[in-house]
């Protein structure tokens, strides 16, 4: 035996499975990805690697081996045991499986299904792995039922009536039906319908690899790599790979291909008997025994038989160069009549009836294949001749079995008639040879006889020879005789023509077959693919072009023929998608066949246009092929239609001038005389010069068709097209011509219009899909436009005429065929609309269709019925199709209708193509539009329509609402006004209002819970593809209809409470949508992200989306989502999932943001044992730590998903860091990531998209580590994990703070030559909103799509070589969106570098990094950026972090080096700013000033605590090389800012604060206090006297009271406090009081408020308070700085000064007077003290002593200072020696004492004394030194 395959790949280690780790790929996943029409899911490594697994591909080389019957010798049990061993899986019982009981239910299938044990054990594992979709798609509970009658607004009807068309009931609440999921029975029910299932899924898989193999390409979906590599393996498999040795390269194939036609027809008797029999005869289990699974059970095996078939056709096809073996048609035939039982499926389900149209088709097309018309033909003529012996023509009891079959299935069975009928022309063949062969047998024989008659001779045998007669008889013999003669077929051809006249006549085989050819084209209701079904259709063709011969032109064949060239397409058909090869195109083959254009084509053209329809339906057939163009016939077509070179008519009886010609020939012919006029003119009527009236010129010859009538065939060669044109025209104006070929009819005008509508979307639709430019697709379409026009008047054209033809339709009461025109006329307006769209907007505001300026539309008159017709349908749908057009036109010209290119040859036609059209007139239009779109919604739930006609109807008609509101407010700003898309926003604003207004009813919101109702139903059928891409469109538009409302309302902020609440009670049909179909996940997901987006912004408790869910759908979806899309794991989808999981998470939806974070619905955490701290495996955070372990290997688009979840769970759910923290790997994994990351300027110059997308990423580490670093400081265990932390911060102090992505000239280019080109456009039109989600990438800020459809008609969009500016945009979007991850990445390293700091303060590895950082962002910020506010925002930003981080390094006492390039950096940057006081920049100057006084106080500390010995040197040094900066700050800034600010805060509307004024004075201190300062006293005082400074502040102070704000003289204090700074320096000081300072001081208007009785700290006004502190802050320190500056020069005018303000000098000590002291009558604010006071009193203390000891040596000018230096000096003994009861009394001032009284002392002695805080400290280390002074003073 040999060894068995490994099948890993088939199915992998349960354990993981079980677990779900692994997701076993199911043949329904593999079937579903091989017919995804988009590709993407087959170009899975998954799909790849499983089909091209060698024990998969034996599955298909041995076809049903997937599920081989268990028995003694096969293999798989031992393969089953190995892998349910125990050492593969663990099995002990637990929560999600028991191993027991899966071996348990293998076995089981295993013995009622009768398959091998493994394939049961693969089908019990897909079973368990799908049990989510299985009860998402399970009963609907009586919640649900009761959530969607109130949604539908039918909370009091029936149960049954909540939906029109929908019969939904429910007698079941959600537990009881989680119950019986549950139970034993019913999970063994789901297991055999999954195996049942499963075998579907094969045959359609087989099917589908087959086609693959065969015709190059999947069904469904155009080549790709994935698939080109899955074929070439297949066909290694299959021993069909051109690279092995071959003896015979032709007749190899074919013995392959029939080799494995016995394969699959040795494998349909098992199926059909299985689908006739009963599922008990199978199936032992009585609990199998229900309705639903015998319906399942015939379905699964019709389905089955279906797709072996379409495999055995295709090898028919491929192999038709021989005849099939008779043992093969032996076979076949056998079958089919064991296929009569089809006829009996009528009368089934639907699910059983919809197969047997398909199973009829192919049983007619299998069986004409296996006759093999074409070749049998060829044999018969002698063309080819049998290759073997074993062929099934030569063996007569293959015939008489074929025979017999035929004549016994044509008289129940329709599919057999085609068959029966190619069957006669093979039997007449068979017939004429025999009686051919028999006529000239006996000629010879009579020959012979004649001749031996003549010689006298006797004809004696001779015994050397045999007798001439048999031997001619023996040689001519043939081996089909003897079925002639055995069924009386050799002298009686009766039989066969009566047989032929019944299936002509009687079986009406060429309905049958224009019937089965309507399903097998490219339409809805197709059955097939469109490559299948052309050949099938090209199978008929072989039919009708053999049998032409017997039948002859008629209408019947004819009209077979156009039903199989057209398949059932129509118009609206033309833009499917399709991928039919050249040669396997039926329309091409057709063209390219010389019998069928002699015999049908060329027949048509002669007899038109007497017989109109045929000709025209040829060529739109011929015309819609897509692969015409390619052989270069539709060029022929055309040319035919331009120079048609006959013209058959009914001569009148009148005209009489003509001669017989060429009477000897006996051939009716003619010759004109006169010049014969088609159109002759009316009397009285004039004709313009430019018509042409078609005129036969004399001379012309013609013949008599008929012998009776006069009906004739001229060689006269004229424009077929410019005919129609006149001939449409003349319909219009029977006044005014007499038209010899007669008034159109309605159906004959449908098809004029028609073929011109044809004629002009292939021209357009092949030019734009061969890469040319627009404006040659409209030259194509105008050129035809032209022809058709060229015989009509120069103010008229055929666009003119079908308009007013419609017109004229639509004034009247239309019949059916009236209609049909109707149709033909929307259908023509949709052709023109891309090459006039001008004119069909015109038309449109003037035509009666839609409802305008008050008038109802006709539309709803013609569709008013209940019921519609077939045709009233297609009125319907061309009408809606021509509305979406019309929407998408509006939005694709926006530019174009505003803006003009500039002109050049090739495009002058185009110019002019919207002339006329106004906005006023798009706007009504489309308002009108949407209106209908509205009324057609409303009517859908009444209209009685089959369910694919309303899954088209509703999949076209809500995409019109969908894309007005989409296209009106996805990009450009609607508040200004040249918004872009104006035309469309009334009709947007109409949708909106319709749904979102508070008054908003159910009705319309119906049609869409009718769908979305109807998309839980499964819809899995593996044949109908287009019809299941109907159902899926018409779902997903439902589903973004309502995803773009709830999107509109938030970006509004408009209140959606009435759709909200409807959507949300729908939800659960929206989650169990996302189960029926992987297409329709997407959608749901955005959908409910929307809902809960828009929940959660409100200022109420949200609606919870668990709530309205259910416990039980709830924790299905919630599997079924985290999955993630394996095994697919398609990017899209994946990020699409975690993004909702954020999205959940972040926006208060707490119940299930815990059912992700924990893997627990509430019902389970409450019914659980296990700690909330731990996190099961199962829970979606556990995925997300697993898959971020291995973040190197993940795509980066699924990377930024996870993380972006992970850090919004820690921002929001504050628990889950213990849960990261836990999870050591993760963490380590992170750091090594972003260790490894190149800096992102090398990165963006070779690949933008990775430097976006590593910045992002390293953002959203940042954040987690910052967010770790959080949590743990605040339980003491950060300094571990911060100290590593900072060994991996190289790429964030590379580019975490500089946003060097922006390219400034990129954009500024961009946006003035984008104006230039498009003028009365800017690029901001192009702005996408917040609409919707943007990604990074091309299409990020600008939206690149709609500027596709906007600007595609200018050449320069795309450009010659790409160069244009679409490439300009793409690289304007990537580099913003560079830019925005970098400034990501910037607020995230914000984050994390302020965490760093704090959690480690004393790292000098940090504190160097701080500084860095803090150059970095002032270097950063000099950079020439945008004026955009997010640059000035990140600006402010930057210099906020700096400030923050230089605040944090200043007490450290950093390095003068590192300090003083930070300020020369920050220097610069301050500098800079131009204008800083405007209010544009004021705001960042403010920050830019306070980080520059934080730095210059950390500057002088550097400069001041380095210790002397040792660094002297260099301090000096560094004093030095910060002098000049020092003196430009004091310029620039301090000086020329403070006079600046003086002159501002008289203006009214300044944004001068006095913060400011504080600022420069602060800044001022810093400057004075740096060490050498004293050394540039004379540059200082100059640099103040050149910006008159000094005169500001004294200014400002005079003008203090009038300035007041709310009596707070505030400038008061503000300007003495600049003067008292500058007061410092000696040389400053002396000048202050050579200029009059003191006298200035108390002469001002604010003197005489300081002199009041109630100035003091705790002044009952802040005016008082503000005095006092004027007082003691400023000019008590201003007048020791002066007389400590002058001495006895300045003596008498300061005790003058002081002597001005008793009361003043008189509080300051009764202040201090001990609680006790009952002297003073007024207590007030004696009962405190404040560092202030105690300030004031040692300033005066100080000038006391001093003035006392000047005027001791000069009584005479210095007069003596009132002030009770003895009373003070008791009072301050008393506080001293009583501290308690001085902290009691002590209140602190301001934020700084407030920090101070909080902080201990600062020296250990006072520590030791008994200090508590540090403003005790400073308050009696003053009050001991006032204590010292007043003692000398008083000794003295």
């Amino acid at each position: 035996m040999a060894e068995l395959l490994s099948d890993e790949t088939y199915l992998p280690p349960l354990e993981p499975c079980l677990k779900g780790e692994n997701v076993v790929l199911s043949w329904k996943l593999v079937a579903l990805a091989l017919a995804d029409p988009s590709g993407h899911r087959q170009s899975s490594r998954a799909v790849v690697d499983y089909l091209t697994d060698p024990l998969v591909q034996s599955f298909f080389t041995k076809p049903g081996s997937a599920f081989d019957p268990p028995s003694d010798r096969n293999p798989h049990h031992a393969s089953f045991v190995k892998k349910t061993a125990a050492i593969q899986v663990t099995p002990t019982p637990n929560d999600k499986y028991d191993i027991n009981l899966i071996k348990e239910d293998a076995l089981w299938l295993s013995k009622n299904a009768r398959i091998n044990e493994v394939a049961a054990l693969r089908v019990v594992i897909i079973e368990f792995q799908s049990r989510p979709q299985a009860q998402l798609l399970g009963p609907i509970s009586n919640q649900d039922v009761a959530n969607l009658r109130e949604a539908a607004g039918a909370a009091n009807a029936q149960t049954t009536n909540v939906l029109p068309g929908i019969n939904i009931t429910s007698t079941l609440d959600a537990a009881e039906i989680q119950a019986g999921f549950e139970k034993h029975d019913s999970r063994k029910q789901r297991i055999f319908q999954t195996y049942l299932d499963e075998r579907r899924y094969y045959a359609a898989t087989n099917d589908y690899i087959f086609t693959l193999m065969l015709q190059e390409c999947l069904p469904t979906s155009p080549p790709t790599d994935a698939s080109r590599e899955i074929r070439k393996s297949f066909l290694v498999a299959y021993g069909m790979s051109p690279k092995q040795p071959q003896r015979s390269p032709v007749d190899t194939p074919t013995k392959t291909y029939h080799a494995l036609i016995t394969q699959y027809l040795n494998l349909l008797p098992d199926s059909i008997s299985r689908s006739q029999a009963t599922i008990e005869t199978i199936a032992e289990d009585e609990d199998l025994w229900t309705d639903e699974l015998y319906e399942r059970w015939i379905q699964t095996w019709l389905t089955e038989t279906l797709h072996r078939m379409v495999v055995v056709f295709q090898l028919l096809v491929l192999s038709s160069d021989v005849f099939v073996s008779a043992q093969v048609a032996q076979q076949w035939f056998s079958l089919v009549s064991a296929f009569r039982f089809l006829n009996y499926l009528q009368d089934s389900s639907e699910k059983i009836t919809e197969l047997a149209a398909p199973l009829q088709c192919l049983v007619c097309v299998i069986s004409l294949s296996v006759i093999d018309l074409p070749r049998m033909m060829a044999f018969f003529e002698g063309e080819v001749d049998l290759n073997t012996d074993d062929e099934f023509l030569a063996s007569s009891s293959v015939l008489e079995h074929i025979h017999d079959v035929l004549d016994g299935a044509a008289s129940n069975s329709a599919y057999a008639v085609p068959v029966l009928f190619a069957w006669v022309p093979v039997v007449h063949a068979m017939f004429s040879s025999y009686q051919e062969r028999a006529e000239r047998r006996d000629a010879i024989q009579n020959e012979k006889a004649v001749e031996n008659y003549d010689s006298s001779t006797q004809m004696i045998p001779s015994a050397g020879r045999r007798n001439s007669a048999g031997s001619i008889t023996t040689i001519d013999k043939r081996r089909y005789d003897d079925f002639l003669i055995n069924k009386n077929l050799d002298r009686d051809y009766r039989q066969i023509q009566n047989l032929a006249v019944a299936v002509t006549d009687q079986r009406r085989v060429y309905e049958v077959i224009a019937e089965m050819s309507s399903y097998l084209g490219n339409t809805s209701h197709a059955i097939f693919s469109a490559s299948i079904g052309s050949r099938m259709r090209t199978i008929f063709l072989d039919v009708l072009k053999v049998t032409y011969p017997f039948v002859g032109y008629q209408s019947q064949p004819l009209e077979a023929l156009l039903a199989v060239l057209s398949g059932g397409q129509g118009y609206w058909d033309l833009s499917r998608p399709s991928n039919i090869l050249g040669q396997q195109d039926v329309t091409t083959l057709a063209l390219n066949d010389e019998t069928i254009v002699q015999s049908y084509f060329q027949q048509a053209l002669n007899r038109f246009p007497y017989e109109f329809v045929p000709f025209l339906a040829f060529c739109r057939a011929f015309y819609s092929s897509k692969h015409l163009s390619t052989d270069g016939n539709h060029e022929l077509v055309l040319k035919l239609l331009q120079r048609t070179p006959t013209l058959t008519f009914i001569l009148p009886d009148h005209f009489i001038d003509y001669q017989l010609a060429n009477e000897e020939d006996n051939s009716n012919g003619f010759q004109f005389v006169e010049d014969y006029y088609l159109f002759p003119t009316k009397q009285n009527r004039k004709v313009t010069a430019e018509e042409e009236l078609f005129v036969i010129p004399a001379g012309t010859y013609g013949r008599f068709i008929a012998d009776e009538g006069r009906v004739v065939g001229v060689e006269y060669e004229h424009s077929a097209l410019a005919l129609l044109g006149k001939r449409l025209d003349v319909n219009l104006t029977s006044n005014k011509y007499k038209s010899s070929l007669g008034e159109l009819s309605l159906e004959e005008t449908a098809e004029a219009i028609n073929l011109l509508a044809t004629l002009i979307r292939v021209e357009c639709f092949g030019t734009t899909a061969s890469g040319e430019r627009p404006s040659e697709a409209s030259d194509a379409g105008l050129s035809i436009v032209a022809e058709v026009s060229r015989a009509l008047s120069r103010t008229k054209d055929v666009i003119a005429v079908i308009c007013d033809t419609i017109d004229a339709l639509l004034d009247g009461k239309p019949d059916a065929q009236g209609l049909a025109a109707l149709v033909a006329g929307f259908q023509f307006l949709h052709a023109v609309l891309p090459i006039c769209p001008g004119r069909v907007w015109s038309y449109m505001s003037r035509c009666s269709l839609l409802s305008n300026q008050g008038q109802g539309g006709r539309l709803a008159l013609l569709v008013g019925n209940l019921e519609l017709s077939g045709v009233q349908l297609e009125l319907l749908m061309s009408a809606i199709r021509l509305f979406s057009s019309l929407v998408d036109s509006a939005m694709s010209s926006a530019v174009r209708r505003k803006t003009s290119t500039k002109p050049n040859s090739r495009q002058k036609q185009n110019q002019d193509i919207w002339l006329g059209v106004s906005e006023k007139i798009v706007a009504q239009i489309s308002l009108s539009i949407v209106r209908a779109a509205m009324d057609i919604l409303e009517s859908s739930s009444t209209w009685r329509l089959s369910p694919l006609d309303r899954m088209v109807l509703v999949g076209d008609v809500l995409p019109i609402m969908d894309n007005v509101v989409f296209y009106t407010f996805s990009m450009d700003n609607i508040n200004t006004k040249a918004f872009l898309m104006s035309a469309l926003e009334p009709a947007a604003k109409y949708v909106i209002d319709s749904f979102l207004a508070p008054s908003a009813g159910s009705l319309r919101i119906q049609p869409l819970l009718v769908t979305l109702v109807a998309a839980t139903q499964p819809y899995g059928t593996t044949i109908y593809a287009n019809k299941t891409q109907a159902f899926r469109a018409q779902t997903e538009a439902v589903l973004g209809f309502a995803r773009t409302l709830v999107r509109v309302a938030n970006y509004f902020d408009r209140p959606s409470t009435t759709v909200e609440q409807q959507l949300f009670k729908a939800t659960p049909f929206v989650a169990r949508v996302c189960a029926n179909h992987y297409a329709f996940r997407g959608s749901a997901i955005e959908l409910l992200e929307a809902l809960v987006i828009s929940a959660g912004k409100g200022s109420g408790e949200p609606p919870s989306l668990l709530g309205y869910l259910g416990p039980q759908v709830s924790r299905s979806f919630l599997q079924l989502l985290s999955t993630l899309d394996r095994p697919f794991n398609q990017a899209c989808e994946v990020n699409a999932i975690w993004r909702f999981f954020s999205t959940i998470v972040r926006n208060r939806q707490q119940w299930m943001a815990n059912c992700l974070l924990t893997g627990k619905t509430p019902r389970d955490a409450k019914n659980g044992n296990d700690k909330a701290s731990e996190v099961p495996s199962s829970s979606v955070l556990a995925s997300a730590l697993e898959r971020l372990a291995s973040i190197a290997k993940i795509e980066e688009s699924e990377t930024l998903a996870i993380l972006d979840f992970i850090t919004s769970a820690q921002n929001f759910w504050p628990w889950t860091i213990f849960t990261l923290q836990k999870n050591a790997g993760f963490l380590t994994e992170l750091r090594n990531f972003v260790r490894k990351l190149r800096s992102s300027t090398l990165t963006s110059k070779t690949n933008v998209r990775q430097a976006c997308n590593e910045a992002r990423v390293a953002a959203y580490i940042a954040e987690i580590f910052a967010m770790q670093l959080f949590h743990l400081r605040q339980i003491g265990q950060a300094n571990t994990f911060a100290n590593e932390l900072t060994r991996d911060m190289d790429y964030y102090l590379r580019d975490g703070v500089t946003v060097s992505g922006y390219n400034r000239g990129l954009h500024v280019n961009f946006s003035r030559n984008f104006s230039n080109q498009y003028p009365g456009c800017t690029l901001d039109n192009f702005k996408r909103t917040l609409l919707e989600p943007r990604p990074l990438g091309v299409d990020f800020y600008y939206a690149l799509g709609f500027a596709d459809k906007i600007l595609g008609f200018d050449s320069g969009w795309v450009g010659p070589r790409n160069n244009g500016f679409r490439s300009e945009m793409e690289k304007a979007n990537e580099n913003l969106s560079l830019v925005d991850a970098q400034i990501s990445l910037y607020h995230a390293w914000e984050f994390l570098l302020l965490e760093l700091s704090t959690c480690l303060p004393s790292s000098d590895t940090l504190k160097k990094h701080s500084l860095q950082v803090a150059q970095q962002c002032l270097e950063a910020n000099e950079e020439t950026q945008s004026h955009d506010q997010v640059f000035e925002r990140l600006a402010e930003s930057r210099v906020n972090l700096a400030l923050m981080l230089v605040q944090r390094v200043v007490d450290s006492t950093p390095s003068p080096g590192d300090i003083t390039q930070l300020l020369t950096a920050l220097w610069a940057t301050v500098s800079s700013v131009q204008e800083p006081y405007t209010s544009e920049n004021i705001s960042l100057y403010r920050t830019l000033l306070k980080l520059l006084y934080v730095t210059l106080r950390a500057q002088v500390r550097s400069l001041t605590q380095n210790d002397p010995s040792s660094k002297k040197h260099g301090s000096d040094l560094a004093a030095a090389a910060v002098a000049q900066t020092i003196l430009n700050i004091l310029d620039k800034t301090v000086a020329s800012g403070f006079r600046t600010l003086v002159s501002l805060v008289h203006d009214s509307e300044t944004v001068v604060l006095p913060s400011d004024f504080a600022l420069l004075n602060a800044i001022l201190q810093a400057c004075i206090c740096m060490p050498g300062m004293d050394q540039s006293q004379t540059q200082i005082l100059n640099i103040m006297a050149s910006h008159d400074a000094v005169q500001a502040a004294v200014s400002l102070y005079s003008w203090a009271d009038k300035l007041a704000d709310q009596g707070d003289p505030i400038y008061g204090e503000l300007s003495l406090l600049f003067l008292l700074e500058l007061s410092a320096l000696p040389l400053v000081a002396e000048q202050l009081a050579c200029d009059g300072l003191l006298n200035q001081i108390t002469s001002a208007n604010l003197a005489s408020y300081l002199r009041r009785a109630n100035v003091k700290p705790f002044a009952e006004s802040v005016g008082l308070q503000r005095c006092y502190s004027i007082w003691a802050k400023c000019i008590v320190p201003l007048l020791l700085n002066i007389l400590t500056a002058l001495g006895a020069t300045i003596a008498p005018e300061v005790a003058y000064v002081l002597n001005q303000f008793p009361t003043l000098m008189q509080s300051s000590v009764e202040r201090f007077e001990p609680p006790d002291d009952s002297r003073r009558r007024d207590r007030g604010d004696r009962d405190y003290i404040t560092l202030l006071s105690v300030s004031e009193i040692h300033s005066l203390a100080i000038m006391t002593r001093v003035l006392g000891a000047l005027r001791a040596n000069n009584a005479r000018d210095v007069p003596a200072v009132e002030w009770d230096a003895a009373g003070l000096s008791e009072s301050v003994d008393f506080w001293i020696e009583r501290r308690k009861l001085l902290r009691e009394r002590l209140v602190t001032l301001g934020p700084r004492e407030v920090e101070w009284k909080s902080m201990p002392p600062a020296s250990e002695r006072n520590k030791v004394r008994g200090f508590e805080s540090r403003l005790e400290e400073k308050v009696v280390e003053q009050l001991e030194l006032v204590k010292l002074v007043l003692s000398e003073v008083w000794n003295d």
